[in-house]
């Protein structure tokens, strides 16, 4: 008996799982001589049996399912050790499987968890009477435990990777709604910036519209002078009327009418190229050669109606040789929004003599800066804190989305490669730097 239990614990020592069920059922049925062994796992809800174990004729086979109703593992299964060792089929004519089976001796224990909850069985089958059905029920209880223990084991491994799975599931899901959102929330960002820019770009229709009307004027006034004078003429022509005095009176018109016609011209086709560059750089995310004091006053010139109607004198003042591999169109928006928050925010609540000083300053080789200040009213402490963060304004009942600075921001470190300081001082102060040939 010694010996014969050594070569069971021997031959299931280093063993887990369902290497392990299989290894001792096919070592058990070896020793105690039966036709077939199986272990199974219950079914309460079914009321079934599904077996992880089953050598039939020594060998292991195929594992099955099977209904407890009228069996003697129903038995078992309420926690009842089940022993017949002869005319097991005479008990229980209405097991089909135990009479196609030819089975004569039955004898079955239960498995139970930690709780003493009935979870498995293990059974043994002859199809001859049991010569030693002691034995069997002796090897069954002894090793029922180790049984037990790894099913149990088994059974939590399975929980545990099955909650796993749904973990996976749930992360794989959440992580699709939160991309989801993530996309949802860059598309409105974009939405967003480009409001942003149309809001400035309606800055500098409004003001192109309202600059190019001046020179445009005067050349339409000058231009019904001359088809005046050239209706005269003509008419004078025509009638052999024409004398040395009217055709010299004639010439005098056009020669004080054609260069102010020209220079008028002249004014709002610059006004009408410059507004189409700006606008067009202001929309592009391609870099390109740019002039910076050059390329600030073509700019400027777009915003001076909206200076002029504010009493705003602007002083610029950077270095003509400045000339840099940028991107033009954060320029455009840079300057833009600075200089429409000053006339919308800074010079609201004072009075005369609004002022702004654009200053440059090169810093180093490749790095470059603009500083920005005004004579308004400046920033609170509150709004020098929050200034840069997304939808923060102080004038959101006046239409006020808050974006400006953030984009400001974003597009002076991100974009141009520079950062943006706050100094202390008199009145609104940001000084923004930038290199050349940024992300190079």
């Amino acid at each position: 008996m010694e010996t014969l239990l050594q070569s069971l614990i021997e031959g299931v020592s280093n063993t887990r799982g369902h290497d392990f069920f299989q290894r001792i059922v096919q070592l058990l049925n070896s020793v105690i001589g039966a036709d077939y062994t199986f272990i199974a796992r219950l079914d309460a809800h079914s009321h079934s049996a599904n077996t992880i174990a089953l050598v039939a004729k020594g060998k292991l086979v195929d594992n099955i399912s099977y209904s407890l109703e009228h069996t003697p593992c129903a038995n078992v299964s309420d926690d009842s050790f089940c022993c017949y060792p002869s005319n097991v089929c005479a008990a229980y004519p209405q097991d089909e499987l135990l009479v196609q089976m030819g089975v004569e001796g039955y004898l079955g224990t239960p498995l139970h968890d930690l709780t003493g909850r009935v979870i498995g069985i293990i059974v043994a089958l002859y199809q001859k009477p049991i010569h030693n059905p002691q034995l069997v029920k002796n090897l069954f209880e002894l090793f029922s435990g180790r049984i037990e223990a790894e099913l149990e084991r088994v059974e939590y491994e399975d929980r545990l990777q099955a909650l796993n799975v749904q973990l996976e599931q749930k992360v794989a899901a959440r992580t699709e709604q939160l991309q989801q959102t993530l996309a949802d929330l860059q598309q409105m960002q974009h939405q967003l910036v480009e409001s942003e820019k149309m809001a400035a770009l309606g800055h500098l229709v409004a003001g192109i519209a309202h600059e190019v009307n001046t020179p445009l004027g005067v050349a339409i006034t000058t231009q019904s002078v001359i088809a005046d004078e050239f209706a005269h003429f003509a008419a004078l022509l025509a009638s052999d009327r024409l004398t040395k005095t009217d055709l010299r009176s004639f010439c005098q018109v056009l020669a004080q009418a054609l260069p102010l016609l020209q220079v008028n011209l002249g004014r709002a086709d610059e006004l009408i190229q410059n507004f189409k560059r700006t606008a067009a750089d202001q929309h592009s995310a391609e870099q390109g050669q740019m002039k910076v004091a050059q390329y600030y006053q073509q700019i400027l010139s777009t915003l001076s109606p909206l200076l002029k109607k504010a009493g705003v004198r602007l002083e610029l003042d950077i270095p003509l040789d400045w000339q840099l591999q940028t991107y033009p169109g954060s320029h455009v928006h840079i300057l833009t929004n600075l200089v429409v928050n000053s006339v919308q925010h800074g010079f609201v609540a004072t009075g005369a003599g609004h002022q702004i000083w654009l200053t440059g300053e090169k810093l180093a080789e490749d790095l470059y800066c603009i500083h920005y200040r005004d004579n308004g009213a400046g920033l609170s402490t509150l709004s020098k804190q929050h200034i840069f963060e997304p939808f923060f304004t102080t004038a959101r009942n006046h239409g006020g989305v808050g974006l400006g600075m953030s984009i400001l921001y974003n597009l002076v470190t991100q974009q141009l490669g520079g950062q943006v300081r706050l100094p202390e001082g008199e009145g609104f102060r940001l000084s923004y730097s930038f290199r050349d040939k940024p992300g190079v």
